[in-house]
């Protein structure tokens, strides 16, 4: 059985989703075995692909791949891709990275692992250089007396931000959802939600 997982830092990046999702569907992936997700590749615990992770352990096919459009997608963290691997030799996934494969069906060489984890490392760098910027954009902005950083969110900004917040919050409203299942058709975790939830709310209430 086919899964692929689909990330983007922020929602603003959706327009990389389409190519991902080209990319599952080009392999074969169904839709309902693709999980998608706007976090941080840096952060470790995400809700899905730790979702992802569970359902393809707990699948009774015989035969198991996972597909991401590159390894970054999956993860920026080394130390979460070596997880990631181990986790498969014990599972016997198949990991598809763009055009890298690496079967854990088999046994793996020292060579294929070595190359997987270079690449790994090149993307946990570059997270940090992302870091380590606009940390320095930042200084730069205050010490020219701008305050820099991101503008208070609204209510016009948060719907912006994640249309499918959009699209369900009247019927969680309704009462057809909890903040839980909100959350989980948004891609983004309970607390921001419950932030979000409570910005609408005063804002209506003013």
């Amino acid at each position: 059985m086919k899964f692929a997982y689909l990330r983007a830092s922020t929602s603003q990046e959706r327009q990389d989703l389409s190519r991902q999702y080209r990319f599952a569907h080009n392999n074969g992936v169904e839709d309902e075995n693709i999980f998608k997700e706007y976090a941080s590749g840096g952060k470790i615990d995400r809700i899905e692909f730790n979702r992802l992770l569970k359902t393809v352990e707990n699948s009774d096919a015989s035969s198991k791949e996972i597909y991401f459009s590159s390894v970054d997608r999956a993860t920026r963290s080394l130390k979460q891709l070596i997880n990631l691997i181990e986790w498969a030799k014990e599972n016997h996934i198949k990991l598809v990275f763009g055009e890298f494969i690496i079967d854990c069906r088999d046994t793996l060489s020292a060579f294929t692992q070595g190359q997987l984890l270079m690449i790994g490392l090149v993307s946990e760098l570059t997270r940090i250089f992302i870091v380590e910027n606009v940390k320095d954009g930042l200084a730069t902005a205050r010490e020219a007396g701008r305050i820099g950083g991101q503008p208070k969110l609204t209510t016009e900004r948060i719907f912006k931000k994640n249309p499918d917040f959009a699209r369900y919050y009247i019927d969680y409203k309704q009462g057809k959802y909890t903040k839980k299942e909100l959350g989980r058709l948004c891609c983004v975790c309970r607390n921001t939600i419950t932030n979000w939830i409570h910005i609408i709310e005063k804002g209506s209430n003013c």
